[in-house]
């Protein structure tokens, strides 16, 4: 009998053991806390690799979740910058409206289908797969946006009845969250991606109202199945708009209906995945208040949304827009409306005109306001600089976890040959024949990784790398990619004291450029 149950118990034992090994395969060591995300795009992928782009925001930014923007509305992308400063293959992309870049199962949905991109390249790879299988690889978050416009205008134009109406009927373009069919559309598609991708969070940023509407059927049978006499009281309120009690009855029937769609798609997502975050992408500062442009209130939101983040790009036009005042302002009246176990996040802005002081002082906004996390907006225009400017502001503001970049900018070397410069949105040097960057070394003697920042324009320029007059690597630059990149060195043995230096060799419009020379301590050095 002793025995019996000694092999019951080892069995036992060993099946726990074998459960408890399956689990932890799905335990991600997410850390620090302290949520710092940046966004992707397909394209970018695809151009980039996601390999390539997951080493620059980690590396740089300090990044430890990404998420794919599955659904883009139209837009020119890098938004209102010239070009993409790391992408080797396009300067631009016009994006296609609202397209999905997952394989989605069309099966869950009904008459509204997803449509993918007309570019077989964009098409036939599922992206959103692809970003969050590298990202958990890396012991990192992933998520998913829906951006503003979910449904194509090419099938809200074939189908009116999915569209918002005004008082007197005229189409306004925006879908109806209160049409059946838009409805099913939107649970299939969030329900969708929590079914099949592990994603650790999906974000949106959806409009769904505007202005004066809607006042069209769906709402109208919706409102009346509600109490509401909406079909009446629309004869009222075109005699005179501000009749009460028929305005603030449509008021709060559409504020219910903004509310009921999210609570309908959080049910959800969390039926499909329940450990997966519902994020609202918060839009404007005003979307907050009452009697807001777009229905939205985060009071009647706070038991829905897991994570909010606020879309607050103060930085990239260059100033500081009174000391971050709206910022400060919206992270206040957000956490008053929503409450502490809403995580929030505030978006800072590393592109365009922004510069590593404001993006350090707005990350210092965001941490002093009791922010849980912040969003990077976004990595396909920011240059490398701003991106260190990330980590280096979280180090900054005392955040655990993140420590400064440690590195020589180019500008500061002391500098023969070379002159100083601007491309691609970088401050950098550049040289028209030979030019020499030195510096000392002034850091903690040991083994380093060097990870130089460099451009690769068309010609075959040539940039080495020294310490003392030890080559350590040099590399032709022949890819003509027109963008900026990065070289590692790895295994590099510096001592205080030692002169770094960097030999640049001009060809056509190789210029050699060099922007940082990042140094990463890796060990001590060995006796």
């Amino acid at each position: 009998m002793k025995q019996s149950l000694h092999c019951f118990f080892i069995s036992f034992l060993l099946l726990f053991l074998w459960i408890l090994d399956c689990n932890a395969q799905r335990v991600r060591p997410f850390a620090p806390n302290f949520e710092v995300c940046a966004s992707c795009y397909p394209w970018q992928v695809h151009d980039e690799t996601i390999g390539h782009i997951l080493d620059n925001v980690t590396e740089l930014a300090g990044v430890n979740a990404i998420y794919l923007v599955g659904l883009m509305h139209k837009e020119h992308r890098p938004f209102a910058t010239d070009k993409f400063p790391q992408n080797p293959v396009r300067p631009v992309w016009d994006v296609e409206d609202s397209r999905v870049y997952w394989h989605p199962d069309f099966s869950l949905y009904g008459k509204i289908k997803p449509m993918q991109s007309d570019s077989a390249w964009l098409r036939e790879t599922d992206w959103l797969k692809l970003l969050v299988d590298s990202a958990h690889a890396r012991g990192i978050k992933a998520g998913v946006e829906i951006s503003h416009t979910p449904i194509p205008a090419s099938i809200l134009k074939k189908n009116p009845a999915y569209q918002q109406q005004d008082i007197n009927g005229n189409l306004k373009g925006g879908i109806c969250p209160n049409n059946p069919d838009v409805r099913e559309y939107l649970l299939a598609l969030f329900g969708d991606l929590a079914k099949y991708y592990d994603v650790d969070w999906i974000q949106t940023c959806m409009y769904l109202y505007g202005g004066s509407t809607c006042f069209c059927p769906s709402c109208q049978k919706e409102a009346k199945a509600s109490g509401f006499d909406l079909a009446a009281a629309i004869s009222v309120l075109k005699a005179n708009p501000k009749a009460q009690p028929q305005l603030n009855d449509w008021i709060t029937f559409r504020r219910n209906s903004v509310t009921k769609i999210y609570r309908l798609i959080s049910d959800r997502i969390h039926h499909d995945n329940p450990d997966c975050d519902f994020r609202l992408n918060d839009v404007a500062p005003w979307s907050s208040v009452p009697d807001s442009l777009n229905g939205l209130y985060l009071q009647d939101l706070k038991p829905i949304f897991n994570s909010c983040v606020i879309q607050d790009h103060t930085e990239q036009i260059g100033r500081k827009d009174e000391t971050f005042s709206m910022r400060k302002d919206w992270l206040t009246l957000n956490r008053s409306l929503l409450g502490n176990k809403v995580s929030h996040l505030s978006s800072v802005a590393a592109r365009m005109a922004a510069t590593p002081e404001l993006i350090k002082e707005g990350i210092q906004v965001a941490v002093d306001k009791g922010v849980d996390g912040i969003a990077i907006k976004h990595y396909d225009g920011s240059v490398y600089s701003q991106l260190r400017a990330v980590r280096n502001g979280l180090s900054a503001a005392k955040v655990r976890g993140f420590k400064p970049v440690f590195g020589i900018e180019a500008e500061n070397m002391t500098l023969s040959g070379y002159m100083q410069d601007k491309c691609y949105n970088e401050n950098c040097i550049k040289t028209d024949g030979e030019g020499v960057a030195k510096s000392t070394f002034n850091g903690q003697s040991g083994i380093y990784n060097v990870v130089v920042s460099y451009t690769d324009d068309i010609g075959n320029g040539k940039i080495s790398f020294f310490v003392g007059n030890d080559l350590k690597a040099s590399w032709i630059l022949n890819e003509d990619v027109s963008c900026w990149r990065r070289k590692t060195i790895l295994n590099t043995t510096l001592r205080n004291g030692d002169e770094i230096k960097i030999v640049g060799i001009a060809n056509g419009s190789d210029h050699a450029r060099v922007d940082f020379v990042e140094l990463n301590y890796k060990e001590p050095l060995k006796n």
